[in-house]
């Protein structure tokens, strides 16, 4: 995204990473304007649909261990998050149009082996 385009900040991606699981597809880390950088942020692939994840962190108990949901998967607790959902949509469309635009199959469904 440029200066000016739809009004928000520029991004530009800085790196990717791929990484296939279920909707997961990879990491990317963006530049946000001229100083932020934000690392490990996810991009995810269902049917049409392509989206990204702002990066999190572990949630950890009392005894220091990584606390588990009910599918004992790790639950995370947001590190950065948006205000409103526009700007959050925004924010991932940009992201996901940079990855395609230089990764152009980052973001395909896996073939099914």
């Amino acid at each position: 995204m440029t200066p000016g385009e739809g009004g928000g900040m520029p991004v530009v991606l800085l790196s990717w990473r791929p990484m296939v699981r279920n909707t997961l597809r990879g990491f990317a880390a963006v530049r946000l304007g001229r100083s932020l950088v934000i690392h490990e942020i996810s991009l995810h692939a269902k049917g049409p649909s392509r989206w990204c994840g702002l990066p999190g962190k572990p949630q950890i108990d009392g005894a220091g261990n990584t606390r588990g949901g009910t599918n004992g998967k790790p639950l995370y607790s947001p590190v950065l998050e948006w205000t409103d959902k526009a700007a959050a949509d925004r924010f991932s469309s940009a992201v996901v149009a940079l990855v395609q635009a230089e990764h152009p199959d980052a973001l395909a469904e896996p073939v099914p082996a």
